[in-house]
Formats: structure tokens, sequence, C-alpha cells
């Protein structure tokens, strides 16, 4: 079988279950592989067999790394590929390219997570008496007080809290799963102004002041564009935030399963990667935003 049809094999199973944005992602990262092939064996991928003498998946690697890539983008590329490789193996389209192969450690730095008086500043940018500025608050703290991702944000629903029970249903998220999530008193207070400002009873939580429409990710980076700006806190980004949530969360001697089911991880090792950061922190003394106590007490 050629390269190419074993490619559109694999995205037809996978469009089956995976958002749009990670087939995209996993065109992104596997186009740059089949151009190395195509390069390598100076055929197209339409004509290319899958299966080669060769080891492609470390030939590729080699490539990478002789290229100057960093180990840590080296490891981001190949995340896609990878899949696509194991796939094929799976469904017995080839052998076993991924057996023995070694990625290079990661690289990259660590991701310092928000301090106490650096949230304070962010919240005092906020004009919490207008529509704009109360709908900004919320968003910001789903991200660093309950460890949401952006496009979850994005696709929340005013049905998908429950303020009696305190908590918030996380529907269709990476991955196509779901999860339930524990949210602040204060954080459904503001929801609630929010929702009564702007007249919002059912349907997306967050909106476009302009035309009533869901606000999109490209809202929400142009928020913390502005946010960076204004504060002057240069590594701010909006899924800091939700590495800040993590390694709070771990500071505060939360459960390393509850804290992979509030994220809504599928493998360990993701969660795991914040403990060490968050016993770093903690043992320094470091004064990092601090979620509510609600996760240290019905948490447990």
């Amino acid at each position: 079988m050629t390269v190419q049809a074993a490619y559109d094999l694999f995205l037809e199973d996978r469009r089956s279950y995976c958002s749009l944005r990670t087939l995209e992602t996993y065109h992104c990262g596997i186009l740059l592989f089949f151009r190395w092939l195509e390069g390598r064996f100076g055929l197209p991928v339409s004509c290319l067999s899958l299966c080669q003498e060769e080891n492609i998946y470390r030939g590729y690697i080699l490539h990478l790394r002789e290229s100057g890539t960093r180990p840590v983008t080296i490891r981001s590329y190949c995340r896609s590929i990878a899949a696509f490789l194991r796939w094929c193996y799976e469904n017995d389209l080839c052998g076993d390219y991924l057996k023995g192969v070694k990625l290079p450690k990661s690289d990259a730095r660590p991701k310092l997570p928000l301090y106490r008086d650096e949230m304070e500043k962010i919240d005092s940018l906020f004009d919490m008496d207008i529509i704009q500025g109360i709908r900004n608050y919320c968003i910001v703290h789903f991200m660093a007080d309950c460890g949401l991702r952006t496009q979850e944000v994005v696709h929340l629903q005013r049905g998908d809290l429950m303020p009696e029970r305190n908590l918030l249903q996380v529907l269709d998220s990476k991955g196509n799963k779901n999860r339930l999530v524990l949210v602040p008193d204060f954080l459904l207070e503001a929801v609630s102004r929010y929702c009564s400002m702007a007249g919002i009873q059912e349907g997306f939580l967050f909106r476009s002041l302009k035309g009533n429409v869901p606000i999109t990710g490209n809202t929400i980076r142009q928020l913390f564009g502005s946010l960076k700006k204004q504060s002057g806190i240069e590594r701010l980004h909006a899924h800091l935030l939700r590495h800040t949530f993590a390694t709070s969360y771990l500071m505060g001697g939360g459960n390393l399963e509850f804290l992979r089911v509030f994220m809504g991880h599928t493998d360990y090792a993701v969660t795991q990667a914040y403990s060490r950061m968050a016993a770093e922190y903690k043992m320094l003394g470091a004064d990092i935003y601090r979620l509510d106590d609600i996760f240290f007490t019905r948490g447990y």
C-alpha cells in the first residue's frame, strides 16, 4: 500500500471521533514528514510504498536533529507521525517503525505559573461594571480556577453549569471526552452577574459584544494579547492559566489522580509533569496563585 493511501484510511478512521482541530494537527505534522519522504526516496507519497527496508521514523528524527531542530520541537512534530505509524502497524499495513526508537529528551523551558500578585494585577484590569469586563473576568477565571482549555471556554453553554452543586460539565472536550470540574462560589457569582447584565438565559455562555454570537478562539487570543500588554507580564498567554491551575492544585496538597480527571488528561505522564514543578515551588515557598478552598474540601 502507498503512503498516501494509508494516510487516507487513517484520516477516515480518525474523522469518526477526532475533533477538526485534532485532524488539522495531524495534517500539519504529517505533511512535513511526507515532504521528507518524497525527498528521501525521490517519489511522491501517492507512489511510495509504506513498507521500506529502512526505519523511516528513525530516519526522520535524525534528519530533524541534523537540521538543528530543538528536541521539544522534534517531540511535537513526531507526536502526529507516531499516531499515524502506530495505526498503520496495528492494521497490518507496515512493520513496527516505532519499536526501539527513542525521542530526544525535551529541552522545553519550565512554564512558570502565575504568582498571586500577578493574578491580582490581571484582575485589576477588568471593569466589573460593564459586560465586557465581567465577561473577560469570568473567561480568565474559568481557565485559572477550573483548568479549562481555550476551546472548552469557547464552547461553554449556560446549561453546563450546575451552580447548586458547584459543578461544571465540560462536554465533548479534547478526544471527545466529558468531565466534571468544581467551580468556586466567587466565580459562580460573577457568572450569574454577567448573565444578568448580558441577558443570557440559555445557549452559549460567552458571546461577542457585537451580534450576540459566540466568541471564538481568536477572541481569547486577542484578550490575552491585551492583558499581556497592559499587565506587563511577558510570559502571559491563555494556556499558562491552565498550567497555573495544575501547579497550584498540587502545591495545595491535591491528589494527582483527581488532577488528571479535572484536567481531562488520558495519559498520566502529562499530569505527572506538574508534580516536580509543584514540589520545587513549594520547597522554595513561592507565592503561586492559590485556588479556592473548594478543591481541598469537596475534592477529597
